[in-house]
């Protein structure tokens, strides 16, 4: 056995998850029973597995989660068709939405017999990490038995090869065609596999009432026996959940709304909301160190994250877990997502939470502040939005470091890294405390590990969470009353010092519970005093950042107001004699010098004002300033502040000659450089030039360079962000080269910016840095581009004047260039109603209403399409709408992709027609009909379109382009652009006049993270065409054109009487009248006998409809045993009817034209061989059409058993299919009949691999459109039936559940 010099000691198991540094765990040891129990925390997240580690039961034996709702939507199926059951062979059987026999359990209870079914596709429901992992390993599966298929085929192949070893252009037919067929079949197994893609398990969806509760099966294995599996009912009745499969082991439970309508399928759309459940709750009766921070409380799953776009989260989800937080009351919440905003305390879901769940039912809200880091205001939201929020940022600690990490030595306690930081934009301090921002604990069992380290303010804010948790636990076991105003206060006021900049501290649960002891009778603490400053609107602290701001000293105006819970609402006016008794005597007092305010200020329920004076002028350059105006009841001053303002201060250095240098920076790990820098008017953007020095041996580091500016009303979602590692390699050498990295982003002019770089946390050694950051820009004179960089181009020529604000600009390469088709979209329809009180009922008891918009477009040719709908997007928790949703569908119905508000991007690769479903949800009716003209945005990709540049406008049309130009500091120069006017075909065929193209117009050829100018160039009306009728009033030709006319004239009556044959009713008197008649007066005419065949096609159902019924398999479905199959004698007679159309034509003059003057029409024809071509061309029409119709109606009569009889009429199929080849326009080649046809006589013959190829070459070739769904729907069948005959089930079931996702059986998907 191996001996070590160092002992091996235990593992710091207390690191896994964090809860001494909190003072939690030492609070539990003092309290054992206010573990949480009694305390029910929501959970707002992707959902929490209750089968994983630690999420069964709680310290109490109580069970853990009790309640899941998947508020997002993405598990829904509708169950509205009704079916009842029959007997067979002694079972009872039903069939499902999408065809299959489910034998149901004798046991359920059902008294009206009558059972809802419906369709789910397992993939839709999964997580993605789980998608990727299983179609990984079903695609391995399938590809060993796809592989044996192969092997088949090319060994047939191979034996017929060397059986028939010199086949040649003269061999024996049928050899070809059979050496062609197994040709095939080997080619079409080789194609398949290459678009092969998991169609994952189909459930089939069963719902039922069992007289007291509505019920749902869910067949998961899909063997149609649902026997013995598990009715479901709603998960808070009674607890339960199943399992998919043992493959997946992804845990899901049900909820059943609309009477038996809508079953919600609760999974999970990711690992996040297990892992945060358990650092809050989770519980380890065998290892309680595992635990979470209150292993007592119980957890309630509120999804808002949808799978459906990869767990983002959306406003639909969003609205209803806030109702349901404040319809149910749940206790705590906590939520670990957010999104930057444009606003930083308003929106639907902001107001929902604040007003009604907090104030209204007590909820105490916590949430982290996003990851978004290392920059000063970059906090996301919902973090900070509002004032009674808990806000958490993470931290990290020796005891994490431990257990965690396995750092190879100790670094100091700190912020990680990339936790996001306040103040928010409008000077609210925006982070309230930190937390632990990692821990090792419970993660759901469909990823195969029991525990797994995340980290994050995800992690920081459920430990936050917890910890509160406790202390509820114990104010409820003691009866004690409490708000969610008085937990914030005593958190934040008694938060451990961390020397942070914005005087954040870090979350202790004792002296929490002491500050809640000490000050339990002070009624203040139940009360959230709003702060607003009157600076360029109503502002939640004082936020000075711009040049102008901090170079001059600032008087404003402050308002407080106290704010009472529930004092929103009317129905329950208890705090109105509370505010009646309220007033306070309050001591201002200012933390830093360099803000003053008054001594005192008087303060009743309505609030009241003072003026405060703030002079940055004094106050370095380059660094963050932070200070504090407190109030202080001067009764009880020793409770801590009532309120405070926070004030920030960030004085920007301004550049000279338009650039700055910083040297020999020194970086240690976590060590952060801060730079703020007044970007010049006219910059566009930045060069920064990072040269790293190794002076001593170092290691390698992770480094993160943000760079931060504050545009108003613009989210941080699209900022510049870099990560790189300094020292690696050689670069670690104290004797090698320098290491350099440049990077080039977009800036705005005349704002302030944040340069900040940092080593990361963990990040070990020490690194110097020298930093080189030059501005550049051309700016555009004028009004060509607005505010957002946005220049729009002239329809021919648009001149630039261009000036260089910031330096002087020795190359300017001037670049126009198009990547997108923008098409402008109306809604084809816009309908208004309001959705189920079930999910979308409001606490106040309003429902939502529903504005659902339409848009069709098609596309030609596989293209990347991105819808966008400016006045509804690029917003989240500050909307002003309940919910934004989107799905994509092909016009067979099928999902192509879904939408939210924010851009998403879908790749069609087949041509077709296209529709957009957009929902927008307001409880506000007037609202919604203002947004019924909603236009959509729609990009397509395009192949590239260069605009070119001109020095004069003369040289537009003259001269040569320019590529380059120099530009003088503060001069101006003038270029012109203009499109490709020598090329009349330069707009690309997707664009039409109305449409836009969309790029952009850049200055220098290096990459600008950000871009520059976007432009966009409106596509003009086409140009008139010229008429080139030659008008010949000669009277010479006037006899000719009167018997023209005349011929004409009688042929228009032929041909109108024959259209009303239809149009009165079938065997009517006047029918047959008009019947009699026409066989009386054109009984050898054309189009009468066309008529006539047509007519017998239509009686069985159609062309298409014959050829299908004829061709049936055994395996045919329902629908295909239904059609009406065409008997010899109307086969007979349509062939007679077409032989009479045949004698009437001298087929010899016809080919006699065609081999003298080609098939095509040559441009040098003379106006006489044209008019004779066009009565040659109709002809020969008549002769095809004669010829497929005799060829039809042989394939229809046709069956694989043979005979006497058959051979004449297979011979004469032949024969007949052959010369109508001959005949036929190449245009038919696409068409469906003509591909059943080579698709019979294949079969016939036994060649199921051509004809397997001819379907998919009918398919491939084919747009899915409205009027050609239909067509390709039957080819999809043709083609299982062929699957079938090839003996390729493995094909055949792919297919057939492909089937269900193509054409979905229940109708459009739910929003």
């Amino acid at each position: 056995m191996a001996s070590f010099d160092k002992p091996i000691g235990e593992y710091p198991v207390h690191g896994l998850m964090p809860k001494q540094d909190t003072q939690a765990a030492a609070f539990m040891k003092k309290y054992p029973e206010y573990d949480g129990r009694g305390t029910v925390v929501a959970i707002l997240d992707t959902g929490v597995d209750p089968g994983a580690a630690g999420m069964h039961v709680t310290t109490d034996g109580k069970p853990k989660v009790i309640d899941m709702v998947d508020c997002t939507g993405g598990g829904d199926v509708a169950t509205t068709k009704i079916v009842k059951p029959t007997e067979e062979n002694g079972v009872q059987i039903i069939q499902g939405l999408g065809g299959k026999k489910l034998i149901i359990d004798p046991s359920w209870k059902n008294p009206s017999n009558e059972y809802r079914v419906g369709l789910k596709r397992a993939y839709e429901l999964f997580p993605t990490e789980l998608v990727r992992r299983l179609k990984s390993e079903r695609k391995e599966q399938f590809e060993l038995k796809h592989a044996q298929l192969l092997n088949e085929g090319q060994q047939k192949l191979a034996a017929f090869q060397k059986e028939h070893p010199s086949l040649s252009g003269n061999a024996d037919e049928k050899l070809q065609a059979q050496q062609a067929d197994l040709e095939a079949r080997v080619e079409s197994l080789k194609e398949l596999i290459k678009s092969y893609e998991d169609p994952g398990v189909i459930l089939d969806c069963v719902v039922f009432f069992d007289g007291q509760d509505w019920r749902a099966v869910i067949d998961v294995d899909e063997s149609g026996d649902l026997r013995g599996q598990p009715c479901l009912t709603d998960y808070r009745k009674e607890l339960k959940y199943h399992t998919f499969g043992k493959a997946d082991l992804l845990n899901f439970s049900v909820n059943i709304y609309e009477n038996g309508d809508l079953l919600s399928i609760v999974t999970l759309a990711g690992s996040h909301g297990t892992h945060v459940a358990g650092i809050t709750a989770a519980n380890f009766p065998e290892e309680p160190a595992l635990n979470g921070v209150a292993p007592g409380a119980q957890i309630v799953s509120l999804r808002i994250g949808d799978a459906r776009l990869g767990s983002m989260e959306t406003g639909p989800g969003l609205t209803r877990a806030a109702a349901h937080m404040a319809m149910n009351k749940v206790d705590l919440a906590n939520m670990s997502y957010g999104e930057s905003s444009s606003l930083p305390n308003d929106g639907h879901f902001i107001r929902l939470l604040a007003d009604e769940a907090i104030s209204k039912s007590g909820c105490i809200f916590v949430t982290s502040a996003g990851n978004d880091g290392p920059c000063f205001s970059s906090i996301g939201a919902p973090a900070g939005m509002s004032a009674s929020f808990i806000t958490v940022g993470a931290y990290v600690k020796h005891a994490q470091m431990q257990a965690e990490y396995a750092l190879l030595e100790s670094v100091g306690e700190k912020p990680y890294t990339w936790s996001s930081r306040g103040p928010c934009t409008d000077g609210y301090q925006g982070v309230d405390i930190y937390a632990p921002g990692s821990a090792i604990t419970s993660v759901p069992v469909y990823g195969l590990n029991r525990l797994d380290l995340k980290n994050g303010t995800s992690m920081s804010s459920p430990n936050a969470c917890g910890c509160i948790a406790l202390l509820v636990s114990a104010l409820k076991a003691k009866q004690q009353s409490y708000t969610p105003y008085r937990l914030k206060s005593a958190v934040v006021q008694t938060g451990k010092s961390v020397n942070d900049p914005l005087n954040v501290g870090f979350i202790q649960v004792e002296k929490a519970w002491e500050f809640l002891e000490t000050y339990e009778r002070h009624k203040d603490l139940d009360i959230m005093f709003k702060v607003g400053v009157l600076q360029n609107g109503n502002k939640r602290g004082v936020y000075l950042r711009e040049y102008n701001e901090t170079n001059q000293v600032q008087y404003l105006t402050v308002r407080v107001r106290p704010t009472f819970m529930g004092e929103t609402d009317p129905e329950n006016p208890k705090y109105n004699l509370a505010k009646f008794e309220y007033d306070a005597r309050v001591a201002l007092v200012a933390s830093e010098s360099w803000i003053t305010v008054p001594d005192y200020l008087y303060l009743s329920s309505g609030g009241n004002a003072f003026q405060i004076k703030v002079d940055p002028t004094a106050l370095s350059e380059s660094e963050f300033h932070y200070g504090e105006i407190f109030g202080y009841d001067t009764a009880a001053p020793e409770r801590g502040p009532l309120f405070k303002v926070p004030v920030s201060v960030v004085k920007p250095t301004v550049p000279g000659k338009g650039s700055l240098e910083y040297r020999n920076v020194e970086f240690g790990p976590g060590d952060i450089m801060r730079r703020f820098v007044q970007v010049p008017e006219g910059a566009n953007y930045a060069k920064l030039t990072l040269r790293s020095k190794s002076n001593v041996d170092t290691c390698p580091a992770r480094f993160m360079l943000h760079l931060l500016q504050l545009v108003p009303k613009k989210s941080q979602k699209d900022k510049q962000t870099y990560t790189f590692l300094l020292g690696s390699g050689s670069f670690g050498d104290s004797n090698s080269e320098d290491q350099v990295i440049t990077v080039r982003f977009a800036v705005r002019g005349g704002l302030n910016m944040e340069f900040c770089l940092a080593q990361f946390w963990s990040g070990l050694g020490k690194h110097f840095v020298d930093l080189n950051i030059e501005f550049h820009g051309v700016r555009l004179a004028g009004n060509l581009a607005d505010g957002q960089g946005l220049v729009r181009l002239e329809p021919q020529v648009t001149r630039l004047d261009m000036v260089a604000g910031v330096r002087k600009e020795t190359k300017v390469e001037i670049n126009t260039s198009f990547n997108k088709v923008r098409k402008y979209l109306r809604p084809t329809e816009a309908t208004i109603a309001p959705l189920h009180a079930d999910r979308n009922t409001l606490p106040d008891s309003r429902v939502l209403y529903a504005l659902v918009l339409s848009y069709s477009f098609k596309i030609e040719n596989s293209t990347t399409v991105t819808p966008r709908f400016p006045t509804v997007m690029n917003q989240l928790y500050e909307h002003f709408l309940a919910g934004v949703f989107g799905i994509v569908y092909d016009a067979n119905r099928k999902v192509v992709g879904y939408l939210d508000v924010f851009d998403h991007s879908f790749k069609l690769d087949t041509k077709g027609e296209y529709t957009i479903m957009l929902q927008l949800t307001t409880e506000d009716e007037n609202a919604l009909e203002k947004l019924k003209s909603t236009i959509c945005e729609l990009d397509l990709n395009i192949k590239n379109v260069n605009f070119s540049t001109y020095a004069t406008i003369k040289d537009v049309f003259t001269g040569g382009t320019i590529s380059k130009v120099q530009l003088e500091k503060n001069d101006s120069k003038v270029c012109y652009i203009a499109p490709p006017l020598k090329d009349q075909q330069w707009v690309p065929k997707e664009a039409k006049p109305g449409d836009a193209l969309v790029g952009k117009l850049t200055f220098t050829s290096q990459k600008v993270d950000g871009g520059q100018y976007q432009a966009i160039y409106t596509i003009p009306p086409e140009p008139k065409s010229k008429d080139t009728t030659k008008k010949d009033s000669g009277s010479g030709k006037k006899d000719n054109e009167d018997d023209k006319v005349q011929s004409q004239l009688s042929n228009d009556i032929r041909d109108i009487q024959i259209s009303y044959l239809d149009k009165f009713g079938e065997n009517s008197p006047v029918q047959q009248v008009l019947l009699s008649k026409l066989e009386q007066d054109y009984a050898n005419d054309i189009a009468f006998l066309n008529y006539k065949i047509d007519s017998i096609w239509k009686s069985f159902g159609g062309v298409i409809e014959c050829l299908l019924s004829s061709a049936s398999s055994s395996s045919s479905n329902d629908d295909d045993k239904k059609l009406k199959k065409l008997t010899k004698e109307k086969a007979t007679e349509i062939i007679e009817l077409a032989d009479k159309i045949l004698n009437q034509i001298d087929q010899a003059p016809l080919l006699e034209f065609f081999g003298r003057y080609q098939n095509k029409q040559q441009s040098d024809e003379s106006e006489e061989i044209k008019e004779q071509r066009k009565e040659i061309e109709k002809k020969a029409q008549q002769v095809a059409s004669a010829f497929k119709n005799k060829t039809l109606a042989n394939a229809c009569i046709l069956t694989k058993e043979g005979g006497e009889k058959e051979t004449t009429t297979q011979q004469e199929f032949e024969t007949n299919f052959k010369t109508w080849k001959q005949w036929k326009s190449n245009n038919d080649d696409n068409d469906l009949v003509v591909t059943l046809l080579k698709v019979k006589r294949d079969q016939l013959a036994g060649h199921y691999g051509t004809a397997l190829k001819a379907v998919e070459k009918y398919l491939s070739d084919s747009s899915i459109k409205s009027d050609t769904v239909s067509d390709v729907q039957k080819a999809w069948t043709i083609r299982q039936d062929i699957y079938n005959d090839l003996g390729w089930d493995l094909w055949h079931k792919y297919d057939t559940k492909w089937s269900l996702i193509r054409r979905p059986p229940g109708g459009l998907a739910r929003f």
